[in-house]
């Protein structure tokens, strides 16, 4: 079923070449900014993580002071 299919999509597509090459840049395009993101968060996502979720004292600190000096 899904070799039939696979034939008839690629018969579609070479009977509308201009259609198919949209869909296929459109299809690269994707693929490389999933990419582009997969890499991106591999080379800095320690550092977002960081930033979101502190440990140690200042992470500890209640909401209510702002630069976690007590009252």
């Amino acid at each position: 079923a899904l070799a039939a299919l696979g034939r008839e999509l690629a018969a579609e597509w070479a009977a509308q070449d201009v259609r198919a090459a949209l869909c296929q840049l459109l299809l690269l395009w994707l693929g490389i900014s999933l990419l582009g993101v997969r890499l991106a968060w591999r080379a800095y996502g320690g550092a977002v993580a960081a930033l979101c979720y502190r440990t140690g004292p200042a992470g500890r600190r209640s909401p209510g002071t702002a630069s976690g000096a007590s009252p």
